[in-house]
């Protein structure tokens, strides 16, 4: 009679969770047509790629289908940078400071995330490390406080043997905190939304970039550069160049749906090539890119891809279909940065 009981209590919590994930389903869906007054109907492409870089600035995990999160892309426990380098001073560093940390590559090991680089003997971390039995910090990152762990002082010893220069690993996860983009200090609008979360991404948690811009770009350059020079988390091909400057909402496979917040403005890390972490010494693609890819009120920082933050979370593939809406494109006037 007991277990009849609990079997009876347990399927009906079962049963009352299903309700409530379709109700609020049906909540953010009726939201988002009441904001929009239409659908989101208009495929421009499929999904051609997506990237994870556990570890801020390092090496990329190119995954075939990734959980979405609030805080970026998780495959087998790895989320986008929920790690991070630091010096001894407390300062991030990243590939503009230490250009080596693009030769670090992340895997996905068990319960460990498993770090290699060159002349170094492997470093696993725990994916999941207990966070209640660390001394938490805070870290101000972009005029916003988030919270970290230190990873350990074997994890210090890798990173400051490998860099040649005092630095430690550090961790941070939404059950510490996280950074609301709604509240980041900009030089122009915000136009994030409130809970719009990241972790340790320079603005939102997903970057959205298209193959066809790449193409457009590398046609005029006489050494192509990779995708990865530009570090997004989602590569979408099938387009029009440079489409995605035009992107408000989007909606990948079934229901996963992403709003935009900011283009992206592009620094020297796109010139550092991520397989020998050498910089160009023509500054390519940065150079060209400022020619013909700088708009108001970005300032001479050329743009390249869109930053994009989580409505409806789901699972995605390569090859599912990307679905968009569109503002009028006659806002949108690029100039040369010698124009500013």
């Amino acid at each position: 009679m007991f277990l009849q009981q609990e079997s009876a209590h347990l399927m009906a919590t079962l049963a009352g969770a299903a309700l409530f994930k379709v109700i609020a389903l049906s909540y953010v869906e009726k939201n988002h047509r009441k904001r929009f007054q239409k659908p989101i109907t208009e495929q421009i492409g499929t999904v051609a790629n997506l990237f994870i870089y556990p570890v801020k600035s390092c090496g990329v995990t190119e995954v075939t289908e990734a959980d979405c999160t609030s805080v970026g892309l998780q495959f087998e426990g790895l989320t986008d940078r929920h790690w991070m380098i630091i010096d001894e001073n407390m300062q991030v560093l990243t590939m503009k400071e230490a250009p080596r940390l693009t030769l670090i590559k992340c895997i996905s090991f068990g319960d460990s995330i498993r770090l290699t680089a060159p002349g170094m003997t492997p470093l696993e971390l725990s994916k999941n490390p207990d966070i209640r039995s660390h001394d938490r910090q805070v870290k101000i990152m972009c005029q916003q406080a988030i919270p970290i762990v230190h990873c350990g002082s074997q994890a210090e010893s890798w990173i400051s043997t490998f860099l040649q220069r005092p630095a430690r690993i550090v961790y941070s996860c939404s059950d510490l905190g996280v950074r609301d983009v709604f509240d980041r200090k900009r030089k122009w609008p915000n136009s994030a939304r409130k809970g719009d979360s990241t972790i340790f991404s320079y603005l939102t948690s997903y970057l959205v970039c298209t193959s066809a811009s790449l193409n457009l770009i590398n046609g005029q350059l006489t050494s192509p550069v990779s995708m990865v020079n530009f570090r997004p988390s989602i590569v979408v091909e099938n387009t029009e160049p440079f489409d995605e400057d035009m992107w408000t909402e989007v909606k990948i496979g079934e229901h996963v749906l992403f709003h935009s917040v900011e283009p992206c403005r592009r620094c020297t890390i796109t010139t550092i090539d991520p397989v020998t972490a050498k910089s160009r010494d023509d500054r390519q693609p940065l150079e060209l890119l400022k020619s013909f890819r700088c708009r108001q009120p970005y300032g001479t920082a050329p743009i390249f891809g869109l930053y994009l933050s989580l409505d409806i979370a789901g699972h995605i593939r390569v090859g599912d279909p990307v679905l968009v809406l569109k503002a009028d494109d006659s806002k949108f006037t690029f100039q040369s940065s010698s124009y500013f």
